[in-house]
């Protein structure tokens, strides 16, 4: 993985961290949850090995949920304004979806794929990349769309 240096933080600033490398994916997910929980018409789902996520500075919380496809989730997130700072299923805990918003920069990275797109804002252009109507049946169809991608950038 690529060596990087990018600050992140929550919204009230109280917790900081800093991500060491770039992401082992970065797509758009277009899903009714993401819309909901980002306020927006997508989510920026960026994938990360959980080490990479260090420094961490500040007082985060957990807490589980379960998805609309039940699997338990568990969210990581400032305890003061309740920013998700990233979330990962506990089955596998070396891996974890870093919310990319909270960035300071990322680093020029770009995301590439998208998902859900059958409840997409009809007004959306969707990220390049491959499309899928749902969840992909592969988990790891978009991280390999993403590796490639970015194997023919350098």
């Amino acid at each position: 993985m690529k060596t990087i240096a990018v600050p992140g933080r929550c919204r009230c600033g109280r917790v900081t961290f800093m991500l060491h490398e770039e992401p082992l994916s970065f797509y758009l997910c277009h899903c009714t949850d993401c819309q909901a929980e980002s306020g927006s018409a997508f989510g920026q789902s960026m994938h990360v090995r959980r080490k990479a996520i260090d420094s961490v500075d500040g007082v985060v919380q957990e807490h589980a949920y379960e998805g609309p496809s039940g699997v338990r989730n568990i969210l990581t997130h400032c305890a003061e304004c309740m920013t998700i700072i990233w979330g990962g299923r506990p089955d596998m805990p070396q891996v974890v979806g870093l919310n990319a918003g909270s960035l300071k920069d990322i680093a020029g990275l770009m995301p590439h794929g998208n998902m859900w797109t059958r409840s997409a804002r009809p007004w959306v252009t969707f990220a390049p990349g491959p499309r899928f109507e749902q969840q992909p049946e592969d988990p790891l169809a978009l991280v390999r769309a993403w590796q490639e991608h970015r194997s023919n950038e350098a």
